[in-house]
This record gives C-alpha cells, structure tokens and sequence, in this order.
C-alpha cells in the first residue's frame, strides 16, 4: 500500500492535529493515519484507490493546507 506525508503549515493545536486525524480517517481507501502536531506532518497509509493529491484537496476542503513531501 502506498504511503504517504503531507507537511501541514497550519497545524498549531492538538484540536487541530485532531481534527486532521478525523478528516484522514473519515476516507476511503486510507487504512492508518497519523498526525504529528511537532512536525507538522501527517503519515498516511492508503490504496492505490486514492491519490495523494486528492488526500490534499480533502485536508484543503476541511480548511488545512497539505502539502506532499516528495523524498
């Protein structure tokens, strides 16, 4: 399964980081998630079903920026 992490400039709270995790949760085809508040990031594990650029565009819609870390 594809992974993927998206840095988020706006997360500053745990409501926030909370929030990202309902959102991340709440997809389909995203088996696991996690949000680190710290680094501002959030590890997605997901299907092939998905594409990290429509996990963006779901995280933009509920108000937080995402961008893809490319390694």
């Amino acid at each position: 399964m594809p992974e993927t992490i998206f840095h988020l400039p706006g997360l500053r709270t745990q409501d926030d980081a909370d929030a990202v995790m309902f959102e991340l949760q709440d997809l389909p085809c995203v088996s696991q998630a996690d949000v680190n508040l710290a680094e501002q990031t959030a590890w997605v594990n997901h299907t092939g079903m998905i594409s990290p650029e429509d996990i963006a565009a779901a995280l933009a819609e509920a108000g937080y920026e995402a961008h893809i870390n490319h390694p």
